[in-house]
């Protein structure tokens, strides 16, 4: 396997790859909080959530049309979500109207927010897994008093999303090789082909593993090593992130 798609910077030795992974996570964590519990940010308040993300990929190391390539997935599923709000007929101040549909300027403005606040959350867990190892991430989940079977489920999901990935480049390779052109009728009928068998595989790829696994003495936990101790310069970083919230809090209609 030779992808990495999520975590392509996540073991680069910037000042932020070397704190531990509870430092990180936490304030990552609180920061979406914040930004989904506030329903009309303020623009200072999003100027300030901007020039944090710039801030930490400049100092992770990060491209920034790296993030912005990666978390452009997320636009596809909230635009819907934003499109539903921007047509809704019970906001104020309509723009535009067609039969049933109306543009509201209430309503693009909520549509706004929102597809910025899932960039935005988006972007910051990004920059998170491209500064910490996912398995340090599972770790500090497991130290966090996350339930187990939460994090076993996500372990899983992480290393068996790049073999589901290796098995997909294999059939399209395969599909290249042999495959000349045709309508778009023809392409829609592989696509669909292809996808069955991918799901066939995955899952008798799932199964050679489980039994792989319990062959070798598997008892369905995870086994992480004891709880470190933070060194002082993590604490200082907890303390100034819990006071950049609390600023974010107060100014969060600004």
């Amino acid at each position: 396997m030779h992808h990495s798609y999520l975590d392509k910077y996540a073991r680069q030795e910037s000042a932020l790859h070397q704190l531990k992974a509870r430092t990180k996570l936490l304030p990552a964590l609180a920061t979406i909080i914040l930004i989904a519990v506030v329903p009309q940010p303020g623009i200072v308040f999003v100027a300030i959530l901007i020039g944090l993300i710039i801030g930490l990929c400049v100092a992770a190391g990060i491209p920034l049309d790296y993030l912005l390539l990666r978390s452009a997935v997320v636009l596809p599923f909230s635009l819907f979500a934003a499109l539903s709000l921007a047509f809704n007929a019970n906001f104020a101040g309509t723009v535009w109207q067609w039969g049933p549909l109306a543009l509201t300027a209430q309503g693009l403005n909520r549509a706004a927010a929102l597809l910025l606040r899932s960039w935005l959350a988006v972007s910051l867990m990004i920059i998170l897994i491209n500064t910490t190892p996912f398995d340090r991430i599972l770790r500090a989940l497991r130290l966090l008093r996350i339930p187990e079977l939460f994090v076993l489920l996500l372990s899983f999901f992480y290393r068996y999303l790049y073999l589901l990935w290796d098995e997909r480049e294999r059939m399209q390779r395969a599909r290249d090789l042999r495959y000349f052109g045709g309508r778009w009728k023809q392409q829609c009928a592989l696509a669909g082909h292809l996808a069955s068998a991918l799901f066939l595989r995955s899952y008798e790829r799932a199964e050679r593993v489980q039994k792989a696994m319990l062959a070798r003495g598997w008892d369905g936990k995870t086994n992480f090593t004891a709880r470190d101790t933070l060194p002082m310069q993590d604490w200082l970083v907890l303390i100034g992130g819990a006071i950049f919230l609390t600023f974010l809090w107060l100014i969060r209609r600004y």
